[in-house]
C-alpha cells in the first residue's frame, strides 16, 4: 500500500523550531479543537481553498474552471460545498486562490526538502514536523522520518501529545527532539474548553519524560485559559512530579490567525485577545521558584 501524507505548508529558514536553521513541514489535521489555534487551516484533514480578495483581479477564470454550476448566489457562496479540487487555484493568474492541503508520498516530499540539506549541515539544523498534529498521520510521518534519518538529518516534531500510546516507541526511535505543547494539566478545564480528555496527553508526556529522548515542553500562554498564577502553578507542580525537569519554554499568545479569517471564511474567536510581556515574566518567575 502506498502511504501518502497531507501537507499544508513548508517553511524554510526557521529558527524557533529546534536547533539551527530548519525546514518546517506542516501536516494537515488535528483531533483537538483549540479555539485559539493560529494554524486554522491545519485543523481539518480536508484540503481547502484560501481566497485573498485583495489579490483578485476579477478575471473570472476560477469560475470557468470550477466543476460546479455558477453563478453562485452570493460572493462567498462558492465556499458552500466547495470540493477543494484546486482547479481554481491552478488557473488563477494573481494567486488569489491557493489550494491548502496537498498529498505527498514520502519520496515526493523528500525531493522537495532534499535541497535544504546543506543548510542543515552548516548550522546544525534539520527538519521539524508541525501541524495540525503530525502524529495524526503516523504512517506517513514515520515513513518520511525513516528516509530522512538515513540521510543523517536531525529531526524534531511539534506535538500536542494527543495520540495513542502505541506510537511512543517509534516516536523516540526516529526523532531527535520532541517539542511538546502542554496546554493544561487540569482535566475538567481542558475538557470544557477543548472538548477532549487530556489523560492520554499527560500519560504520553510522563512516558517521554522517563525515556531517553531530548524533550522541550512548550507552554503558550492563552488569555483566560492557562495564563493566571493558579493555572501556571498547577502546571509547574505537575511537571515537578515527573521523572525529570524538562526545559520549559513560554510562548506568548499572538493573533496571527486574525489575518487568516478572510482567507478561509472563518471567524477567529480570539481576535480581540492580547498578551502582555508582564504575563511572560510572571510565568517565568513562577517556574523559577519551582526549580527551573
Amino acid at each position: 500500500m502506498i502511504v501518502t501524507g497531507r501537507v499544508f505548508d513548508i517553511s524554510r529558514g526557521c529558527v524557533d523550531d529546534g536547533p539551527g536553521l530548519r525546514t518546517v513541514v506542516f501536516l494537515k489535521g488535528c483531533h483537538l479543537d483549540c479555539p485559539w489555534c493560529h494554524n486554522i487551516e491545519g485543523k481539518s484533514f480536508r484540503p481547502a481553498i484560501a481566497y485573498d480578495i485583495n489579490r483578485c483581479i476579477g478575471c473570472r477564470r476560477c469560475l470557468e474552471a470550477c466543476p460546479r454550476e455558477w453563478p453562485f448566489s452570493s460572493p462567498n457562496a462558492w465556499r458552500d460545498g466547495c470540493l477543494a479540487c484546486g482547479r481554481c487555484a491552478e488557473v488563477c493568474p494573481s494567486q488569489a486562490r491557493r489550494l491548502v492541503g496537498c498529498d505527498y508520498q514520502p519520496e515526493q516530499l523528500m525531493a522537495v526538502v532534499i535541497n535544504d540539506l546543506d543548510f542543515f549541515k552548516g548550522t546544525g539544523g534539520g527538519i521539524t514536523f508541525s501541524g495540525g498534529e503530525p502524529l495524526a498521520q503516523p504512517e506517513f510521518l514515520f515513513d518520511i522520518a525513516r528516509a530522512l534519518k538515513e540521510r543523517g538529518v536531525h529531526l524534531a516534531v511539534e506535538t500536542s501529545g494527543f495520540w495513542p500510546d502505541k506510537l511512543r516507541e517509534k516516536l523516540v526511535e526516529w526523532f531527535d527532539l520532541i517539542l511538546f505543547d502542554l496546554k493544561h494539566v487540569e482535566s475538567e478545564k481542558f475538557r470544557r474548553v477543548i472538548g477532549h480528555d487530556n489523560e492520554i496527553i499527560l500519560d504520553n508526556l510522563k512516558w517521554l519524560m522517563a525515556a531517553d529522548v531530548a524533550l522541550e515542553v512548550r507552554i503558550t500562554l492563552i488569555p483566560g485559559f492557562n495564563d493566571n498564577n493558579s493555572d501556571l502553578t498547577a502546571i509547574a507542580n505537575w511537571l515537578t512530579g515527573c521523572d525529570r525537569l524538562p526545559p520549559v519554554r513560554f510562548l506568548p499568545f499572538h493573533r496571527l490567525a486574525v489575518a487568516k479569517q478572510a482567507l478561509f471564511g472563518k471567524a477567529y474567536p480570539y481576535a480581540e485577545y492580547d498578551l502582555s510581556e508582564k504575563k511572560l515574566l510572571e510565568a517565568r518567575e513562577i517556574f523559577k521558584n519551582k526549580g527551573w
